[in-house]
């Protein structure tokens, strides 16, 4: 069952027991996604900045801040008081990592004690975190060698990824740990990038075009996108340039008919219908997810075919037409994408890799039953597991050679960006371009028995 807490539902504007509140619950299994807009509102406009990077940074660093406040903890909070732990951890975080003046950090924290109802715990938590001043060189001397508290990942997660990318788990583990950049896709229906980019000089944001996707933008600065020039007409969109590449590696073409499955919440669907003139179906489990696929096809002025199902339960929402090409952006372990959602820390266990492998699986069975020989589908994940990903398609080839209609051949990604696997491409992420991210590009074979079956000529 997932944790409450009272105070959620009560006035308090104390951004630092709202980030304690916050984690809390994001221990209990809940996602900052669905936290943050209930948490910000409690706040001023001012404050909620902060309380927001008080809250991603406490899960971006948990597993090294816990580690830290367990040695300091003479004995632990019982169940009842278990968010003054998670206030503890946030106190260290402004110490830590944001480096705040010790004076001002202790003092503010101590008195978010009584805003979340412990006033009694202020003595333990003012000497937890003095000790913390003391002690932090030794304490940082205790943590060195061991690499999830050195890097502030799960243990299951540094043992994956050690074993996968012997030469590269270093440097991803250290890239989830840093702010990811701010990247645009250019509207190419309303204009050009060096128009888009002229725009943006003239207005003085510094910016320059990403080196792989063709409409990518880099921002140097964060900022409210909705001030950008054109932004509320649809001329730029925000979606991290390894999501990109997928709508252009498929290609659409005018007058294709192409599935985009997974779709929500809609970027790579709009990427689609800005690249070629096609009927789009855009197919999603959840209903609420929907509503922003609609929100972004009517800010860019484009349109599809928006349907809430289960995509692989096609006999509910399928009308038996076969695609020309389908975009199967499955549901994954989004471990390409930490930087942005550090809360997947704490929410993904290792239990979770096989089901997601198996879903993943019956997925792209049923799309490539909906797909046209000579056809195309791209599958792509936001995740680094190679179990998720190239050891996935290999798998599914081999299937489609034995029980399931039309033989799948992978086409070759011979692209200057991300790493060649033995099927597709992994990108990682990096620090000033893109996220984690996996794309793979399959072509159906057109065999004499699909041929024949579908009215075509060999």
């Amino acid at each position: 069952m997932s944790r409450t807490h009272p105070l959620l539902s009560t006035p308090t504007r104390d951004p630092r027991a709202l980030a304690a509140i916050g984690l809390y619950l994001v221990e209990g299994g809940q996602s900052l996604n669905t936290l943050l807009p209930t948490l910000e509102g409690q706040v001023d406009d001012v404050d909620r900045g902060f309380l927001r990077d008080l809250l991603l940074g406490s899960c971006r660093y948990y597993f090294r801040l816990n580690a830290i406040a367990k040695i300091l903890l003479n004995n632990a909070f019982n169940d009842e008081q278990e968010v003054m732990h998670c206030l503890l951890i946030v106190g260290l975080y402004q110490l830590e990592i944001q480096h705040k003046a010790a004076h001002a950090a202790v003092h503010a924290t101590v008195d978010a004690c009584d805003e979340l109802g412990h006033g009694q715990a202020r003595v333990v938590i003012n000497a937890c975190l003095r000790r913390y001043q003391r002690e932090q060189a030794l304490l940082s001397a205790q943590l060195a060698d061991n690499p999830v508290t050195a890097t502030s990942h799960p243990k299951w997660l540094v043992k994956m990824l050690t074993k996968a990318w012997p030469a590269q788990w270093s440097d991803i583990l250290h890239n989830n740990n840093q702010l990811p950049p701010l990247c645009l896709r250019v509207n190419r229906r309303h204009v050009e990038r060096d128009a888009y980019l002229a725009q943006l000089q003239a207005q003085g944001i510094e910016a320059r075009p990403a080196p792989f996707s063709h409409q990518g933008i880099y921002l140097r600065d964060r900022c409210d996108v909705t001030t950008l020039p054109g932004f509320a007409d649809g001329d730029v969109s925000v979606q991290d340039e390894a999501a990109q590449l997928a709508a252009e590696l498929l290609a659409p073409e005018d007058g294709e008919r192409i599935l985009d499955a997974c779709a929500a919440p809609g970027g790579k669907t709009c990427h689609l219908l800005e690249l070629a003139d096609i009927n789009l179906t855009a197919v999603d489990l959840e209903p609420g997810r929907m509503v922003r696929v609609e929100e972004n096809l009517a800010r860019l002025k484009l349109s599809a075919q928006l349907i809430s199902a289960d995509v692989g339960d096609t006999d509910r929402w399928w009308d038996g037409e076969l695609f020309d090409a389908i975009l199967l952006d499955a549901p994954c372990s989004a471990t390409g994408v930490i930087r942005r959602h550090p809360d997947i820390k704490l929410l993904r266990r290792r239990e979770d890799i096989d089901p997601l492998v198996e879903l993943q699986a019956q997925l792209l069975d049923a799309c490539w039953r909906m797909l046209k020989p000579g056809g195309r589908l791209l599958y792509a994940t936001c995740s680094v597991l190679p179990q998720e990903n190239s050891q996935q398609i290999e798998a599914f080839v081999q299937r489609t050679q034995i029980n399931i209609a039309g033989e799948a051949r992978i086409l070759p990604l011979d692209k200057p960006w991300g790493t060649a696997c033995n099927a597709g491409r992994q990108l990682f992420p990096t620090a000033d371009s893109s996220d984690g991210f996996y794309l793979a590009l399959l072509h159906k074979q057109v065999t004499t028995a699909s041929a024949t079956e579908h009215g075509d000529s060999v």
